[in-house]
């Protein structure tokens, strides 16, 4: 499996919120047209001596329609000699750093020889419906897609640039913002900071709801950390409590369209919530796994 990679965004400020949301929403729309115009095109299987046509197609809910159909006559229009493969699945259900590309050495059916790229949902959750000939089947955690030799052996790689495509639209449309509303924000912050995540040292963490308005930490066994949001004082905190002692950070959420935490006594210590699978607690960024 491939090294986890950090992505690194630089964001430049934008005058408004509503501003910063649109172009958020170009980036998203420009990576899946792209997909749309790369990831349609049509190979043939030397083996079992079939066609097969790879369709792409995204829509206004962010849901991606794969459809792949194979057949001995590329040209015919009789449904009855083609085999229809389709699934679908929401791009934010996609794990955009567990994208994986290997090389193919031999024909097995719709994959060939060339390279292969595999996308993978979160917590290998079920979240993509597959059906066949209108028949539905299991769901399942993964997307294959198949790169024959003609598509691979260019100095450009077209699986590594649909791979980079896949990412910039699946990090855009998961991007998330402060709302003018207090309790929303916090409410927001609460359900992002739960599950598995990997730090870009490789470090885990496991986050999850206590009570409330406490979350434990699980980083490692020499403490116990808690993040949570103190209503009398109205702000944020993380308390770690180890062999050493107890040590109590507070933190507010400064107005602005980051969701950003800052310890009420360290400017630079920060606590940033980017998307909807990732955040920054002071220098280290973590990735929901």
């Amino acid at each position: 499996m491939r090294k986890l990679l950090l992505y690194i965004t630089l964001l430049i400020p934008l005058t408004g919120f509503s501003q910063s949301v649109e172009d958020d929403e170009l980036t998203f729309r420009s990576a899946t047209d792209w997909l749309d115009r790369k990831l349609n095109y049509i190979y043939y299987d030397e083996e079992s001596q079939k066609w097969w046509l790879n369709k792409f197609y995204v829509n206004e809910q962010k849901e991606v329609t794969i459809k792949n159909i194979f057949t001995n006559k590329p040209r015919s229009a009789n449904i009855k000699e083609k085999v229809y493969l389709i699934r679908k699945f929401d791009i934010r259900t996609i794990n955009p750093y567990k994208i994986e590309i290997r090389k193919i050495d031999t024909n097995q059916g719709r994959i060939v020889k060339g390279k292969l790229l595999e996308l993978h949902t979160f917590s290998g959750e079920r979240s993509v419906h597959k059906t066949v000939n209108g028949r539905r089947g299991s769901d399942v955690s993964f997307i294959q897609i198949s790169f024959p030799t003609f598509l691979t052996d260019s100095i450009a790689d077209y699986a590594e640039l649909v791979e980079g495509k896949f990412k910039e639209a699946i990090i855009a449309a998961t991007k998330v913002y402060a709302d003018a509303d207090v309790q929303t924000n916090r409410k927001t912050i609460f359900d992002l900071l739960n599950g598995n995540f990997v730090s870009q040292s490789g470090n885990k963490m496991k986050a999850s709801r206590r009570f409330d308005n406490v979350i434990s930490l699980e980083k490692s066994s020499e403490s116990a950390n808690y993040f949570g949001y103190d209503p009398a004082r109205k702000l944020f905190y993380l308390t770690t409590i180890s062999d050493s002692g107890t040590t109590t950070s507070y933190y507010e959420l400064l107005s602005g369209e980051k969701l950003l935490l800052q310890n009420t006594l360290k400017a630079r210590d920060v606590i940033e919530f980017e998307t909807l699978n990732t955040f920054r607690m002071g220098d280290t960024i973590y990735y929901r796994e």
